[in-house]
């Protein structure tokens, strides 16, 4: 059976606030009776292993589907007051059934995004029918798209734009009227040559250097945190979430080890110490837990578990730049860990950096993917360990 796989990109708002996860069902080029079948037991095994309501958590599912699959009895199961958006081509007027079909599921509640929106009739005859449509931004100038984004909202629709890549674009784009953004634009932060860090930023990564630190033991961890009401009080939280499975309440920091480990602990005060950052949008939270676990999947999947904790801190650490918004080799340098995780870090290059670009690619769901691998694993089993890793990130962030 033919080897598909699924994308998951995220939808941002004008405020850098999650809107919704597009799933991208991808089939090839040209979708043929087996690869819908393939999709359609992808989707079953995911439902059935995974669960798509935690690949995107409580917020909005857009579904991009082969049209095959464009059915009330084919899509997969989400929260029943959750918005489930359906993501069609702009050449399907005179495709009778399938419209026919999206009319019984808009009776119903799903919302529709017109993909890939275009002036010309065909697309313009959707546009009506349609709840948002997406824009590529590299088709049409800034007054064309400024007269789109106008035309549209006066027929109540919303706009999104799609291949945004940076927060320099996000920034333009916002402030000529677009309501919705996808792409890991906030993974690419305008960084300033010569910029330094702030006071409170570099007080931040002194910390992490010391919590890093391969020397450091949990009696000096411990201090580190105890120094800190306010991390303190928010570890504590975190260690006695049902999730954790500890299966007493820790009321000291002290007493964590006895539960958790120094390895787990360590990785606790990291998400905790990022996530206290100003001005981050939760996303980039989101994506680096995501990053850690997809890497420390890939180390267990290749037998590299005695390393698997490498793979974590990669993972995890792999957008410092976008928290920090200076030069990942000005942090990396800053925090003592392996020379094998610096290199993969600011050059990809080893069995770690191999995972990040492996990574990079299943972020921009691109449909040549097919073609992508990692140490004999292919886009079948990536693809699984992507969407598990990002189910395990939902999870610890409803936590």
């Amino acid at each position: 059976m033919s080897e598909v796989f699924i994308g998951r990109q995220p939808i941002l708002d004008r405020d850098m606030k999650v809107f919704a996860y597009e799933l991208q069902f991808h089939t090839g080029l040209n979708p043929n009776k087996e690869t819908i079948e393939a999709t359609e037991e992808l989707i079953k095994k995911t439902d059935e292993n995974i669960g798509f309501k935690a690949i995107v958590g409580q917020h909005a599912a857009m579904l991009h589907l082969p049209k095959a699959l464009i059915d009330k009895s084919k899509i997969p199961e989400f929260n029943p007051e959750q918005e489930i958006v359906l993501e069609i081509p702009n050449n399907i007027t005179k495709d009778v059934e399938l419209l026919r079909h999206l009319k019984e599921l808009k009776a119903e509640g799903s919302s529709i995004a017109l993909d890939d929106f275009v002036e010309e009739d065909a697309s313009l005859r959707l546009a009506t029918i349609s709840d948002y449509i997406k824009v590529n931004i590299e088709q049409f100038s800034e007054l064309k798209l400024k007269k789109i984004i106008e035309d549209m909202h006066e027929k109540g629709i919303k706009v999104i734009a799609e291949k945004v890549e940076t927060e320099e674009m996000f920034n333009y784009l916002r402030k000529i009227g677009f309501d919705y953004f996808q792409g890991y634009f906030f993974t690419n932060p305008v960084v300033i040559n010569g910029q330094t860090l702030s006071g409170n930023k570099l007080t931040l990564l002194q910390l992490l250097a010391k919590v890093n630190n391969p020397n450091t033991d949990f009696d000096e961890l411990s201090s580190i945190i105890s120094q800190d009401v306010g991390l303190s009080h928010k570890l504590l939280i975190a260690i006695n979430n049902p999730a954790t499975m500890i299966p007493v309440k820790v009321e000291k920091v002290s007493d964590a080890l006895k539960y958790m480990g120094l390895k787990r602990l360590k990785f606790w005060v990291n998400m905790l110490m990022l996530s206290s950052m100003e001005n981050i949008p939760q996303e980039l939270i989101t994506t680096s837990l995501m990053r850690a676990k997809f890497c420390e999947l890939l180390a267990e999947s290749i037998g590299q578990q005695s390393h698997k904790d490498s793979y974590f801190l990669v993972g995890l650490f792999s957008n410092l730049s976008a928290f920090f918004k200076v030069p990942v080799e000005e942090i990396v340098n800053e925090i003592p860990v392996a020379d094998d995780i610096k290199e993969a870090l600011i050059h990809k290059t080893g069995k770690m950096g191999e995972a990040l670009k492996v990574l990079n690619s299943m972020e921009s769901a691109n449909t040549t993917l097919t073609n992508v691998e990692y140490e004999g694993m292919g886009i079948g089993s990536l693809g699984n360990n992507f969407m598990a890793a990002n189910a395990w990130a939902q999870t610890v962030m409803k936590s």
